[in-house]
């Protein structure tokens, strides 16, 4: 125990020598705070949307018509980013992408998805950034990428170069933190600063995970003291009731919608809370038969739905009532 604690003073000492108390400008690249006075974007093209519209169900609305990421996950999401960017002109909206395709995707080895290598991933990085154009989305770089406990200078180097590629088109990049009950604040600091989080706008909290808007806050702004005051995005998108015991990765229950996106956080250093991880769509199966990770759970959505403690009466009731939905409908 003393020497996790004298590491982690040591590590403290360090960040603090490299950020100079809380950073430069001369280290760190200036803010530009996108998310100040933004429109998010309702997307109608999502699974969730189409499930809702396709079978008429208007109690799947807590859902489908609220702001959420769009995921990028290998080359073929390509395609469906034109639309969804061409929504958010139109809408004069905000895009929030996400990026999730490192090589060893969830330290998964070669069959775990994800890029075939640093330069697939490169050359992936720098076809988002095309696709993109001058779009200027908020990038949300790599759920889990950093916390991984394959994380490596390796990946490190990746990072940082997706980073530098995004920022330096113009996007916004919010290097992924993890959550708080995974890493120190001094470790994920350090592996941020590893990762580029000095040309970065900041870094997210909790995506795809249930821990507390609260804890996810008092945890990001100890690693916010250590990476030059950068901002971070929390992902609310299932967090409105306590976390489940364990490290529950898979379709945890019960869970709840948390409190839905907003640019106005109200919260020190917290540029906007965003419902990152779809809502509805299934991690994958705890032994239960649920569906396979990715798929939109209609089954999930209605129970999120009707646990969520903020919505009204009326929502979580009609939720509640509605038949049973099938995943496979």
């Amino acid at each position: 125990m003393h020497r996790v604690r004298l590491a982690a003073t040591l590590t403290a000492v360090l960040l603090t020598a490299l950020t100079g108390c809380g950073g430069s400008d001369a280290e760190y690249a200036p803010l530009r705070h996108p998310f100040r006075g933004a429109t998010l974007l309702v997307d109608t093209d999502s699974p969730a949307a189409h499930w809702r519209d396709d079978h008429h169900a208007a109690w799947l609305d807590p859902i489908a018509r609220t702001p959420q990421a769009h995921w990028l996950t290998g080359p073929e999401d390509l395609a469906d980013l034109r639309p969804y960017l061409a929504a958010a002109r139109a809408r004069k909206a905000l895009p929030v992408v996400v990026i999730y395709h490192i090589p060893n995707l969830d330290c998964a080895g070669p069959d775990g998805g994800g890029a075939s290598g640093p330069a697939a991933y490169a050359r992936f990085v720098r076809r988002v950034t095309e696709v993109l154009g001058d779009s200027r989305a908020a990038v949300i770089l790599e759920p889990d990428g950093v916390a991984a406990e394959c994380f490596d200078d390796a990946r490190a180097r990746m990072l940082a170069e997706a980073t530098r590629t995004l920022a330096d088109a113009g996007h916004h990049v919010y290097l992924d933190a993890g959550h708080p009950h995974w890493r120190a604040a001094e470790e994920t600091a350090e592996r941020l600063h590893r990762s580029g989080i000095a040309r970065a706008e900041g870094f997210s909290v909790n995506v795809a995970n249930r821990q507390s808007t609260a804890d996810s806050h008092r945890w990001g702004r100890r690693v916010s003291d250590l990476v030059g005051g950068r901002e971070m995005v929390i992902d609310t998108s299932r967090n409105g009731l306590a976390a489940p015991p364990g490290d529950q990765w898979c379709n945890a229950s019960p869970q709840a919608l948390g409190q839905p996106p907003t640019t106005e956080p109200r919260l020190d250093r917290v540029a906007a809370l965003l419902w990152i991880k779809n809502p509805g769509e299934s991690d994958g199966p705890c032994g239960r038969g649920e569906p396979a990770p990715g798929v939109f759970s209609p089954a999930q959505a209605r129970a999120l739905i009707a646990a969520a403690p903020w919505l009204p009466a009326a929502a979580r009731g009609a939720a509640a009532q509605a038949s049973p939905p099938g995943d496979s409908d």
